[in-house]
């Protein structure tokens, strides 16, 4: 396995959405499907990925993870409560974080470039 190439940081904010069903999210998932996908499509430019929760091993659905880039948290927002699986209140809970992207598949290797320049941000600086 190769050593990942260092690129540009992602400029866009980019937040992790991590819902948790409530107990009639079965129902409301089915019913609310076509609705949904049509939603997800229709912006799917603004996800870097999306799709249910599972304990492994196991077939039954018990929330969502969706990791989308917005400007801003407000605007990561609006297109959350476009999606039917928002508006018809199948979550307990949402969380929400602000991530970023530092190494993977997705922005294309590793966004440091070594040890000491990611130091004091890994510090909270």
């Amino acid at each position: 396995m190769s050593n990942p190439p260092t690129v540009p940081r992602q400029t866009q904010p980019t937040f992790l959405f991590v819902c948790k069903d409530g107990p009639t999210a079965p129902e409301k998932r089915v019913e609310h499907l076509a609705g949904h996908l049509a939603h997800v499509e229709a912006h799917w430019q603004s996800y870097v990925t999306a799709g249910p929760l599972k304990a492994p091993g196991s077939p039954k659905i018990h929330g969502s993870c969706l990791i989308v880039c917005a400007d801003h948290e407000e605007a990561a927002w609006a297109i959350m409560r476009g999606d039917p699986y928002f508006t018809c209140e199948m979550f307990d809970s949402v969380e929400v974080h602000d991530m970023t992207m530092s190494i993977g598949l997705y922005p294309g290797g590793k966004i440091w470039e070594s040890l000491d320049s990611v130091r004091e941000r890994a510090n909270g600086g």
